[in-house]
Formats: C-alpha cells, sequence, structure tokens
C-alpha cells in the first residue's frame, strides 16, 4: 500500500510564508505574492534541474548560498532590477525561514550576505510642465471616451498615484465636493487620503456622469474606471491610451519639448518633480506619494530642470484576488502555479 509522503520542513515553511506570513502578517497584496511566489518556483526549478532535488524532497538544508547564487547566474543577462527582484523575494523567504527554524540560521545569514546587482542609476522618465499641459489637453472632451481618457490623465497627474493605485480605485473612494479628494491604498494596502484641484474634481465628475454612477447609490463598488463592460483596467489597458495621447501630444506641439516615450509612472514623477520645483518639502511630498522611506522620495533630486520656482499651486498644470487557503499536507508545487496564475 502506498503511503502518502510526509512535507519537509522547507515545504511547510514555503506554505506558512506564502499564504500565512505574508498576507496576514506583512498584509501584503496579492501581486506582491504573487511575484514572491514566481521566484520560489524559479528557484525550485532550478533546484531540479541543477541537483536533482525533486520539489516534493526539498529541505531547508538544501538551501544554500552557492545554489541561490547559481540560480541567479542561471538566468542570462538578466536587467539588475529583474536579477535583485528575484534575490530580494528569496532573502525574505530566508528571513522568515531562520525564525521558524533556528537550525537554518547560519546558512540564512550567508545567503543574506549576496550582494545585490549593482546598476547605473535609471533615467527618471518626467514631463516638463508645458509637455504635462499639452497632454492634458489632447483628449477630445466632445465625446465619452476623450472625457474617460482625460479624467485618467488627470487624476494620475494630480494625485501622483500607482498605476496600481489608480486601477484599484472604486467610485466610494471619490469626494467631489469641498473638500475634494481621493483615498488611494497603496503597498501593504496603505490607505491615503489625496486632495485634488477643484478642475480635476470637475473632470471627473463629468466623467462619472457619463458612466451613471453619480445617479445610482448602488455604483460604490464599482471600480472607477473600466471598460464599457465594466471589467476592470489592465496596466497594459492604461499604458495603451497614455501612449496613444502622448504621440498625438508630441507630433502636435514641436516646439514643447517631451521625453522619447511614456508609461504611467512617468505622471508620479512628474508630480513630484513639479512640488520639488515648486519648493515643497521632501517630507510632505514623501507623504503625498504614500513613500515609507523619504530616501525613495530622493531619488527624484537628482533631476536637475532649469524651471523657476513657482508657488505650489502652479505646481498643477490647468486641467482643461484571496489567496488560497493554507493545508499542512497541501502539494508544494501546486499551490505555487495557483499563486503564479
Amino acid at each position: 500500500m502506498r503511503t502518502k509522503s510526509i512535507p519537509t520542513d522547507f515545504a511547510k515553511c514555503v506554505t506558512r510564508f506564502l499564504t500565512i506570513h505574508l498576507p496576514g502578517e506583512r498584509n501584503l497584496s496579492p501581486q506582491t505574492i504573487k511575484s514572491y511566489s514566481f521566484a520560489l518556483k524559479m528557484y525550485i526549478g532550478y533546484l531540479d534541474s541543477s541537483a536533482g532535488i525533486k520539489p516534493e524532497r526539498i529541505e531547508l538544508k538544501d538551501i544554500l548560498a552557492g545554489s541561490i547564487m547559481g540560480f541567479l547566474a542561471s538566468m542570462g543577462e538578466s536587467s539588475p532590477k529583474t536579477h535583485n527582484q528575484r534575490l530580494s523575494a528569496l532573502k525574505t523567504f530566508v528571513r522568515y525561514a531562520m525564525l521558524e527554524y533556528p537550525i537554518f540560521i547560519l546558512d540564512g545569514q550567508r545567503i543574506l550576505a549576496i550582494p545585490s546587482k549593482r546598476s547605473s542609476e535609471n533615467e527618471i522618465i518626467y514631463l516638463e510642465k508645458d509637455a504635462m499641459k499639452a497632454l492634458l489637453a489632447t483628449p477630445d472632451q466632445k465625446n465619452v471616451r476623450g472625457r474617460r481618457d482625460l479624467a485618467i490623465m488627470a487624476l494620475l497627474y494630480d494625485t501622483g498615484a500607482r498605476v496600481q493605485e489608480l486601477i484599484n480605485l472604486k467610485v466610494k473612494n471619490m469626494r467631489l465636493v469641498k473638500p475634494e479628494t481621493v483615498t488611494l491604498f497603496g503597498k501593504r494596502r496603505k490607505m491615503r487620503t489625496i486632495p485634488i484641484m477643484p478642475e480635476t474634481a470637475r473632470i471627473l465628475e463629468v466623467y462619472m456622469r457619463d458612466r451613471g454612477f453619480l445617479e445610482q447609490s448602488a455604483c460604490g463598488d464599482l471600480y472607477l474606471f473600466n471598460s464599457m463592460n465594466r471589467a476592470q483596467f489592465t496596466r497594459p489597458g492604461i499604458s495603451k491610451i497614455l501612449k496613444r495621447h502622448f504621440l498625438i501630444a508630441k507630433q502636435a506641439n514641436s516646439s514643447v519639448p517631451f521625453p522619447n516615450d511614456i508609461h504611467p509612472h512617468a505622471f508620479r514623477a512628474s508630480k513630484a518633480i513639479h512640488l520639488l520645483e515648486s519648493g515643497v518639502n521632501i517630507i510632505a511630498i514623501r507623504d503625498f506619494l504614500g513613500h515609507t522611506s523619504v530616501s525613495t522620495t530622493q531619488v527624484y533630486l537628482r533631476v536637475n530642470s532649469q524651471a523657476k520656482r513657482e508657488a505650489i499651486v502652479q505646481a498643477y498644470p490647468s486641467l482643461a484576488e484571496s489567496v488560497p487557503a493554507w493545508q499542512e499536507n497541501c502539494d508544494l508545487m501546486k499551490l505555487l502555479n495557483q499563486m503564479c496564475s
């Protein structure tokens, strides 16, 4: 009679890490947990292919600094960002495993000592104020799609929101009467309430009236920005909208300097830089953007803009998944596949 295999300490630790520690104790988003799951899945596959250790037989004693460095090297000429994301995910797991299994501390310390891949500082893509004005003037406000696109771009810029924060916004998160505000839910589901300009509120009110969000009290839990069939927008969908208007604005305003490309984060970077140019305290900008540390905000200090400092109000251009339940005997690879899907 075939006996059921007993989960190893590694399988138990990974399962608890993904289904209890990350969502429950650290309150991380499903998207972030998916990223950690994918890194672990790739590493487990590497152990199988390189050392012949099957997923169901991996133990914590098999998790060594040498094998992790070999795994990172196996990714080839990956970007420093991808390399460091994978390493960071594995180190986060290792820190958890050291607390759960003290016998793993020595090997864990050796893994934590693996250095990140150094990279040259990436260029910060942002738009000068004239370019932002030209871009926001592009959508045709005579049609519903144009009014929607303007609402997306105006809100991205005015709040400095991350694209995922924008995608996750619901109708109930909007306040369009004085004081006009938007409630955003950032990384680790941290909530912050951001004031918006009256002109932005007016643009949003027009858009929400188009969608019938103002007339129906039952609309509060609907996503603010969605397709005509009420499907939630995606990152590629938002990026496509921005790129379409960016190319139009760039072609129509040859005298205005534009960056070579555009992506949603450029709106967030533009907001931060425009606030810095206006003399806003970096601590206030940190809180506005929802950064945990001011060191993250300081990257925008690298930008050397020639624009004159103006009053803070002139920093604004005129604006025309649930986690699977943990089970002691669950199949590790099945769990990882669920989380990565």
